[in-house]
């Protein structure tokens, strides 16, 4: 017990970023014409939930949350660590996003998800996206308790071509169980070359138009 005391403090004390943010793979397109940014911090029990932070010029986003068998559902601060406001979603529960994109025919869509999710009594939950393929994965200890187990951040990055309208996104708890603290979801719309030129040779003739004097 003192080992992982001792073990969760040196880690803070070389990766304070990571216990802070909960935002460790920010995509590099982040912020880009085409992206929408999403971020979930389930201060509230409410349901479905809103993003607590969202910069999408296309549309909405909304979190739908199901609480499976022995789940407690929403909890302000159960004393897992220093995390606050979290969902246990108990056995097969989920939570399910969806996210409005820009939508360009042909094209594709790249997807970074972000899940911040408590281990040690239960496992990690599985992400899935329908119609996108999966393309890596990486994981980050977040914060160790020091009791039971350890929070971790499971990134994913995933293509969905054509680029849709929208996306859906479901996060599955374990049959053992699972809680959720936070969700950050990055998408970007990447037309086709053909669209690329199109769009370039009609924002050429605009500047013309505008040069032509009245």
């Amino acid at each position: 017990m003192k080992r992982l005391a001792v073990l969760g403090i040196c880690i803070s004390m070389f990766f304070p970023f990571v216990a802070a943010a909960h935002d460790v793979f920010p995509p590099n397109w982040r912020g880009l014409d085409g992206t929408t940014y999403q971020e979930w911090q389930f201060g509230s029990g409410d349901n479905p939930a809103a993003p607590d932070v969202i910069n999408n010029n296309y549309g909405d986003a909304s979190a739908s949350i199901t609480v499976g068998n022995f789940g407690e559902g929403w909890m302000d601060n159960p004393g897992l660590g220093t995390q606050t406001g979290m969902w246990d979603l108990g056995s097969g529960g989920q939570i399910i996003l969806d996210i409005d994109n820009q939508h360009i025919s042909a094209g594709f869509g790249d997807i970074c998800i972000q899940v911040t999710y408590y281990a040690g009594i239960f496992v990690a939950p599985t992400v899935a996206v329908p119609g996108a393929q999966f393309i890596s994965s990486q994981t980050v200890l977040v914060e160790l308790d020091g009791v039971l187990g350890a929070w971790y951040l499971d990134q994913s990055i995933w293509r969905i071509e054509p680029n849709p309208i929208s996306e859906q996104i479901i996060v599955t708890s374990d049959s053992s169980g699972g809680v959720i603290d936070q969700i950050v979801v990055d998408t970007i719309c990447v037309p086709e070359p053909a669209t690329i030129a199109l769009l370039t040779v009609a924002g050429l003739a605009i500047l013309r138009r505008r040069r032509v004097p009245i």
